[in-house]
């Protein structure tokens, strides 16, 4: 199988002779005794991948395991600025490795080359670290020291890209995955704090195609150039749908769909509820706006209209869940972000090993069961969990890599379906069904007659 021997090459790459050098160029290995970089790699990406809050101790158990004799105080020494350098350096080189899967055979998700999901967490860290990662003040509610992990997930691969870490003030609308390429006629879904005209324009303009929400305040005109007011075009009634070929932005007048969809009245109540959690979280005033349009998704895309129809985009829009369902997994199976001491170096170096540790998770489960759209990522994630010390034991003595590999990969196909619920659909059943709640009528407008509307 292609990806099992691509998942070994990189494993053995990263905790090889590559590791024993970055940790003498960082200045984590002086002098080698007892400790190398793939020893120390190994020991910590390992031992907590294999019990979350690990103690000293599980960590000295690791280590011995891979050959390393010290005790708890010796393994306690090393939590140093030198050993957080050194496993930074490893994270960007374990997220700079490619593995996915082929598209999985959702009809939805295959009518692009990739299928993008963007968004980013924050990790707030002790003060002591300012220095390192900026936060955002430390004022109330706030943290003087914060990371940031910008992410971006291809839906059709699972191709990870990310996480690429950043001070936690530098806003997503600046996301340094920017810089990276993307396939011609791929689709990016991103939330509102990406809208920026510019970086619309730039994906139109080389082939890349957007799905997102209109930000409040955007200029709104016909293809002809006449001013629209928002509240006189939306539809009035529940499940009432339009889709309007418009320019976007006083200077940009970028050419794209509006569509606008009035929602139930559930998603509506919960969407203000989400407006008053986030302004109190924030420390900011409830924005009327907000309030005043949850009744609506209003939405704004490039993609041509005989690949993408209103309710085809509301179903790709929840697919934007799988990036915040990745960060719950990181966050609440892997946890990253909680420690069990005060001591912010160890915070660190944990932060960094943890990160590693959860994208290999990644890799496996994209090799195992990506390819299944009714695959449980959980499920697989714990499999990886469950089997890390037979992994750092093959991994140690060079013998058996595949092989534990390989029964990793046949436990997860085995039985990591997703649980049978009956109170809503999955995200599988959604690109395979369509929307689950009824649209009714539905019109189209355009100025310019070039372009004619294409139903679903």
């Amino acid at each position: 199988m292609r990806s099992i021997t691509q998942i070994e090459t990189h494993f053995r790459d990263l905790f090889g002779e590559y590791a024993d050098q970055v940790a003498r160029e960082t200045g984590c290995v002086k002098r080698q005794r007892k400790w190398t970089g793939r020893t120390l790699l190994l020991t910590f990406v390992f031992g907590w991948m294999r019990h979350r809050d690990a103690s000293l101790e599980s960590l000295t158990r690791v280590g011995q395991a891979v050959g390393v004799q010290v005790t708890d105080t010796a393994v306690h020494k090393r939590f140093t600025a030198e050993l957080a350098t050194f496993l930074h350096h490893m994270l960007e080189q374990v997220r700079q490795r490619i593995v996915q899967a082929d598209p999985v055979p959702t009809r939805l998700l295959r009518r692009f080359t990739a299928v993008l999901v963007e968004d980013s967490s924050t990790v707030s860290l002790p003060d002591a670290l300012s220095s390192t990662w900026h936060g955002c003040g430390g004022g109330a509610g706030t943290s003087g020291a914060a990371v940031k992990l910008h992410t971006r997930l291809d839906l059709l691969t699972g191709h990870l890209r990310g996480p690429v870490l950043s001070d936690a003030r530098l806003p997503d609308s600046h996301s340094p995955l920017r810089e990276y390429e993307t396939p011609e006629k791929s689709l990016i879904i991103a939330d509102l704090a990406y809208f920026a005209l510019s970086w619309l324009q730039q994906l139109d303009r080389t082939h890349r195609w957007f799905l997102m929400r209109l930000k409040a305040q955007t200029a709104v005109y016909t293809r002809s150039g006449h001013r629209l007011v928002l509240e006189a075009l939306l539809p009035p009634q529940e499940g009432q749908w339009i889709t309007y070929g418009v320019l976007i932005g006083v200077q940009a007048r970028l050419p794209v769909r509006l569509m606008i969809v009035k929602v139930p009245q559930a998603a509506a109540h919960h969407r203000r509820e989400q407006v008053v959690e986030d302004a109190k979280r924030k420390g900011q005033p409830v924005s009327q706006e907000q309030m005043r349009l949850a009744d609506w998704t209003i939405l704004v895309t490039n993609v041509p209209s005989r690949l993408l129809c209103l309710p085809d985009a509301l179903v790709l829009l929840r697919q934007r869940w799988q990036i915040e369902r990745l960060f719950r997994r990181w966050k609440l199976a892997g946890q990253i972000d909680e420690w069990r001491t005060a001591h912010a170096w160890r915070m660190l170096c944990e932060l960094y090993a943890k990160l590693i540790g959860e994208l290999l998770v990644h890799w496996l489960c994209v090799a195992g069961c990506w390819h299944d759209p009714f695959r449980s990522l959980d499920k697989a994630s714990q499999e990886v969990h469950d089997h890390a010390l037979a992994l750092v034991q093959a991994i140690h003595v060079h013998h058996q890599l595949s092989g534990v590999i390989a029964t990793i990969i046949q436990a997860m196909q085995s039985g990591c379906q997703m649980t049978t619920r009956s109170a809503s659909l999955h995200s599988a059943h959604l690109l395979e069904r369509g929307l689950d709640w009824p649209l009714t009528s539905w019109f189209w407008w355009q100025e310019n007659k070039d372009s004619p509307a294409t139903t679903c």
